[in-house]
C-alpha cells in the first residue's frame, strides 16, 4: 500500500497538484436556441471519424479496436425565438463490415424558457453529459451513441444542470423481453471564480428493466449510480507552457435496489482522482488514480468495475480494483468546424501489477450551411 501512494504522489508530483475528468467538448452535441436565427433554415451535419485500439489482456475489459465514421445530417428550422425542430438521419459504419451498423432517424424539439431548454426526442447526449468516466464510457460515442427521450438543461457561467431520461428498449403486450430505462442528473456549481476556480459537481444514474406487460421471468432490476466531488482548478497565464493546473476527485457509488439480486455485489464504491495539466501545446495531460471496492457501473468505463465484461472470462470477479492511469490528449482545432483529437492512455493494474494502454484517433467535422430565412403563413 506504500508504495502505491508513494507512485501516485510521483505522478501527481510531476504534473503538480490539478485533477480533471476528461475533456470530451470536442464530441459533445450542442444545438443552441439563438434569438438572430429567428425563421432560419439550416443544413447541419456532425460527422466523426474514428479509430480507438484498446491493448487490453485482463480479465475485466476486453481488447478491440473500433474504426469506423459515424455521419447524422440533420436540417434545422427555429421558429421565433425561443422554439426549434431539427430532423435528420443517423448512420454508422465500422470499416470491415459490408453493411452499416445502425441506420436510425433523428428527431428534435426544443424549447427555451426562463434560463433553459426542454428538449424531446434525440437528446443532446452522450458526452455531452459531462459525466465522470466511472459513470459514461467514453467508448460509447463510439458504440452506442444515440440518446432518446426527454431532458432539461441549463447552461450559464455559474451554473450546469442536465437532467434527462433515457428510454433505450420498448416492449409491447406478451413481448418476452423487458422494457430498458435510464434517468440521470449532472449538476456542477461554480461557487468561485478568479485565478483559483472552485465547483461541486454532482452526478447521478439510475438504470431500470422491467414492466407489467411482457412475459420475461426476470424480476425488475433497478441500478444507482453516483458521483459527488469537488473541483479546484488554477489559471496561470496564456502566455506560459503551463496554462493552468485542475484537481479533482470524486466519491463514486453503485448501489442494487432490485427486488431480486442478480449482479454479484448489493452495492460498493470507490475513490476517482485526477491531475490535469493544460499545456500552451494544446495538449492536457492527466494522471487518474481509481480504488475501488465491489463497485459495479450502469454506463461506465469498463476497466473501474469488480465484475468482468470480457466475451472469453465473463464470470471473473475482482472485488478490490486500483488503477493509475496516464493520460495524453491533444486536440489540433484545423478550423471552427474541424478538430483533430489524439489520445494515448496507458495504465497500471495494481492488484494483477499488469501495464496495458490504449490510444485513439478521432476528427469531429461540425459545418453548419445556411439555406433560407422562411416567412410563415397567418
Amino acid at each position: 500500500m506504500k508504495k502505491t501512494l508513494l507512485l501516485v504522489l510521483l505522478v501527481m508530483g510531476i504534473i503538480y497538484p490539478s485533477v480533471a475528468q476528461l475533456d470530451n467538448t470536442a464530441f459533445d452535441q450542442f444545438q443552441p436556441i439563438i434569438p438572430e436565427d429567428t425563421n432560419a433554415l439550416y443544413l447541419e451535419l456532425n460527422a466523426l471519424g474514428f479509430t480507438k485500439n484498446n491493448e487490453y489482456f485482463n480479465k475485466i475489459a476486453d481488447g478491440f479496436t473500433l474504426f469506423g465514421y459515424q455521419f447524422n445530417p440533420y436540417f434545422s428550422y427555429q421558429v421565433g425565438d425561443h422554439f426549434k425542430i431539427s430532423g435528420g438521419v443517423y448512420l454508422q459504419k465500422d470499416f470491415g463490415n459490408d453493411d452499416f451498423n445502425e441506420i436510425a432517424p433523428t428527431f428534435t424539439v426544443s424549447y427555451e424558457f426562463l434560463h433553459g431548454r426542454v428538449l424531446f426526442g434525440t437528446l443532446e447526449g452522450s458526452t455531452s453529459h459531462r459525466l465522470v468516466e466511472p459513470l459514461y464510457d467514453f467508448e460509447r460515442v463510439l458504440i452506442d451513441r444515440l440518446e432518446n427521450g426527454f431532458q432539461f438543461k441549463i447552461e450559464k457561467p455559474a451554473l450546469f444542470l442536465d437532467v434527462w431520461v433515457d428510454w433505450q428498449n420498448m416492449i409491447y403486450e406478451g413481448d418476452n423481453d423487458q422494457e430498458e430505462v435510464t434517468a440521470g442528473v449532472s449538476v456542477n456549481k461554480l461557487v468561485h471564480d478568479g485565478k483559483v476556480r472552485v465547483e461541486l459537481p454532482f452526478q447521478a444514474l439510475v438504470f431500470h428493466r422491467g414492466g407489467q406487460i411482457d412475459t420475461s421471468p426476470l424480476p425488475l432490476q433497478t441500478y444507482l449510480n453516483s458521483a459527488v466531488g469537488g473541483i479546484i482548478e488554477k489559471r496561470i497565464s496564456e502566455n506560459t507552457f503551463i496554462r493552468s493546473l485542475k484537481l479533482e476527485g470524486y466519491h463514486i457509488y453503485y448501489r442494487d435496489f432490485s427486488n431480486s439480486q442478480l449482479r454479484t455485489f448489493q452495492d460498493g464504491a470507490g475513490i476517482y482522482l485526477n491531475a490535469t495539466v493544460k499545456t500552451g501545446i494544446d495538449m492536457d495531460i492527466m494522471a487518474s488514480y481509481w480504488r475501488g471496492n465491489e463497485f459495479i457501473s450502469i454506463t461506465g468505463g469498463q476497466l473501474y468495475p469488480s465484475v468482468s465484461s470480457t466475451f472469453k472470462d465473463p464470470f471473473n470477479v475482482e472485488p478490490d480494483r486500483e488503477l493509475l492511469i496516464l493520460r495524453f490528449m491533444h486536440t489540433l482545432k484545423i478550423t471552427d468546424n474541424i478538430l483533430v483529437s489524439t489520445r494515448i492512455e496507458p495504465y497500471y493494474d495494481f492488484g494483477n501489477a499488469l501495464f496495458e494502454f490504449s490510444h485513439g484517433f478521432y476528427v469531429n467535422y461540425r459545418p453548419q450551411f445556411f439555406i433560407s430565412r422562411l416567412k410563415a403563413r397567418r
